[in-house]
């Protein structure tokens, strides 16, 4: 009997911590309003807005070693990210669309850096090479110019490609903590409307999971389809946190060695 309750016991608390996962303090992340020119103005106040529950923490974590207790439940990945700062997204839920906290995160191994937030049930690290964070940056110049020339299409077809792919990595799991899923593959720059208002968009088909070929049926061959949605506010500050100047500036404060272009040889 003691056994089944304390069984019991432990079901409830796991239980309570995944559910915690994609609740958080309120945000106020507001839609952008978008009027063609034949249109009359149109408020939308129908965007949930719900994120993660995340302490506060200082804005670069320095690398750490793991106890042998975490390192059994995170799979290695805490030692993989420089995580640096806050911003947030939305994701698309049954209810509509959420607004989650996101962390932005250089990696130790390549120097690739994104994000990480919950999307549905799992948590997601997507991170950009130097190239591809310049085509991302460009992609988003390419939106807001659309925007405000009013070129975006309420009812277009397939409008989350309009800005062409973008390649980068994803890693995912059940938390933050424990993502030992991971790929390479292409992604989706674009754009779609949600409730009258107009969201830039990621998004990917699946990615080859390599994770598959260690962990077996214990995972998936495969990635879930994954999509993220920003208002302009939302995309210009993940572009700055990411911008080359502010990686550069984090890396060396994390003593990592890292050169951002080859150094060309004097012409005489």
């Amino acid at each position: 009997m003691k056994k089944t309750l304390l069984t019991a016991g432990c079901l409830i608390a796991f239980t309570s911590i995944l559910t915690s996962c994609g609740t958080t303090k309120q945000v106020q992340a507001a839609s952008d309003s978008y009027i063609a020119n034949d249109e009359i103005v149109v408020e939308n106040t129908e965007v949930q807005t719900t994120t993660e529950n995340n302490s506060e923490e200082e804005l670069v974590a320095m690398k750490k070693k793991k106890n042998a207790i975490e390192s059994f439940f995170t799979f290695g990945n805490s030692d993989e990210f420089i995580k640096f700062d806050e911003t947030t997204v939305f994701t698309k839920e049954i209810s509509g669309l959420k607004e989650k906290n996101a962390t932005t995160v250089i990696r130790y191994d390549n120097l690739m850096a994104g994000f990480g937030s919950y999307n549905s049930a799992a948590y997601y690290y997507l991170q950009f090479d130097k190239d591809n964070r310049a085509i991302l940056a460009k992609n988003a110049e390419a939106y807001f110019s659309d925007f405000e020339n009013k070129r975006l299409q309420r009812n277009g077809r397939h409008t989350e490609r309009t800005y062409g792919k973008i390649r980068y990595q994803l890693n995912w799991g059940t938390l933050s903590s424990s993502t030992p899923n991971n790929g390479i593959g292409d992604g989706y720059c674009g754009y779609e409307f949600v409730k009258g208002s107009p969201y830039f968009t990621i998004s990917n088909y699946e990615f080859k999971n390599k994770y598959y070929e260690r962990a077996g049926d214990a995972t998936t061959r495969e990635s879930p389809i994954v999509k993220y949605y920003f208002t302009r506010s939302q995309l210009k500050q993940l572009l700055n946190l990411i911008s080359e100047d502010n990686i550069k500036q984090t890396i060396r404060e994390n003593n990592l060695n890292y050169i951002s272009d080859p150094t060309a040889a004097d012409y005489y």
